[in-house]
């Protein structure tokens, strides 16, 4: 959850059933944002490719990190535009 913000980040981006028989160049995962209140969907960003098991916004909230099982962690810093999102 945003220590700034009214939004919350989820892991996901393909059904647990493809995972085994998807290319892994083509991975699909990706961490979602959503508002927390009206709990609609107002972004995400694409790069993991195998399944998302960790995801954490920076104390600040300037930034969120992404650890998934294809072994890298990412670290994501938020553009100006993300702190101005109007639903």
């Amino acid at each position: 959850m945003s220590p700034l913000l009214d939004h919350v980040v989820l892991g996901g981006g393909q059904d647990a059933s493809a995972v085994t028989t998807t290319d892994h160049r083509a991975g699909k995962f990706e961490a979602k944002f959503f508002d927390k209140i009206l709990q609609e969907e107002i972004g995400g960003v694409k790069g993991h490719f195998g399944p998302i098991n960790a995801l954490a916004f920076n104390p600040d909230g300037k930034s969120f990190s992404s650890g998934g099982e294809d072994g890298y962690v990412r670290l994501h810093h938020f553009d100006p535009d993300y702190f101005n999102i109007k639903i």
